[in-house]
């Protein structure tokens, strides 16, 4: 534990609940209920919301029906690295292009909703979200989004070597079931079956746990760098955003905080799923009520970090 005054106190007192509670007023927790209840009024104030999110529901839409996968034939998991990667980067350039041309749309939105917040005046329309597209706005915009999104993947490799040896391992238990027709009859003291079962058993145990610990260091970075695109928003309506400064200030915004927006995301779970059921249909009218409920959480993390200097 680092030494302050924190440190010199509960080595006086030894009180610890009371350190643990002073730990936790650093970070006043955020009412999502009244998050959800400001989302709702703002929007039944403000019906033409739905046509500046037009746009972004449409891409996402179309990005719910693209399926990299279905591209890659099996056989890919028996070439050379680099022949295999290459095969899953050419599945997955296009759709990786919808997904991030949606996130500059939905950024559009975004800089609109936020804009409206400020200037109940403030005109609504389709091409709202074409905002960030200007000249002066998109290479700010472009650079900022590429970087979160590369360090997003860097902190995802793990579970992505977890999910290649996943594949790997249902690939062995594919080739051994193809020459021993007898299956599951198996002589389990050949030798060639015990090899199998435990190059079969390490790649698959490893794949589990290169699955967990790539989530436990995963979701933490995800709600981490969750308000870049409303700090870049706000920055962009003020002058130059800064790529670099955006993502330290949404990690310093989320410190204490990343759990309550995870739960903010649990509470929003039902609609989530409509969405996904109805082929992302449903996503020109739940998409705007799930960006406007993390507007308002920024909003309120925002006033928060402001109060406690």
């Amino acid at each position: 534990m680092p030494k302050g005054i924190l440190y010199d106190f509960i080595k006086k007192t030894r009180n610890c609940h009371e350190l643990w509670y002073n730990e936790r007023m650093k970070y006043p927790k955020i009412d999502l209920k009244t998050i959800r209840l400001q989302t709702r009024q703002f929007q039944a104030e403000n019906p033409r919301l739905l046509l500046v999110y037009l746009l972004p529901s449409m891409l996402v839409i179309l990005s719910g029906f693209l399926n990299p996968l279905a591209r890659l034939q099996e056989s890919v998991l028996e070439q050379s690295f680099f022949s295999m990667l290459a095969q899953v980067l050419q599945a997955y350039l296009f759709p990786l292009v919808v997904s991030f041309m949606s996130a500059i749309f939905l950024a559009g939105a975004a800089f609109a909703t936020l804009r409206l917040l400020k200037d109940p005046d403030t005109e609504l329309s389709v091409k709202s979200s074409l905002v960030l597209f200007a000249e002066e706005r998109f290479s700010q915009t472009f650079l900022t989004l590429l970087l979160k999104r590369f360090y997003l993947f860097l902190w995802s490799i793990p579970n992505l070597v977890g999910i290649y040896f996943l594949f790997y391992s249902n690939l062995l238990a594919q080739r051994f079931v193809a020459l021993h027709p007898e299956f599951p009859k198996l002589d389990l003291s050949s030798v060639e079956t015990e090899q199998f079962l435990m190059t079969f058993g390490l790649y698959f145990f490893a794949s589990l746990i290169l699955m967990i610990v790539g989530n436990l260091l995963y979701i933490p970075q995800h709600y981490a760098y969750s308000q870049v695109e409303f700090l870049l928003c706000d920055t962009l309506d003020l002058g130059q955003a800064n790529p670099r400064q955006i993502l330290k200030t949404s990690r310093f915004l989320m410190k204490g905080y990343k759990f309550q927006r995870f739960v903010l995301d649990l509470q929003l779970l039902p609609w989530y799923f409509l969405n996904w059921i109805t082929f992302g249909i449903a996503s020109f009218s739940i998409l705007p009520y799930i960006q406007n409920n993390h507007i308002f959480f920024y909003r309120a993390l925002l006033a928060r970090k402001r109060r406690n200097g």
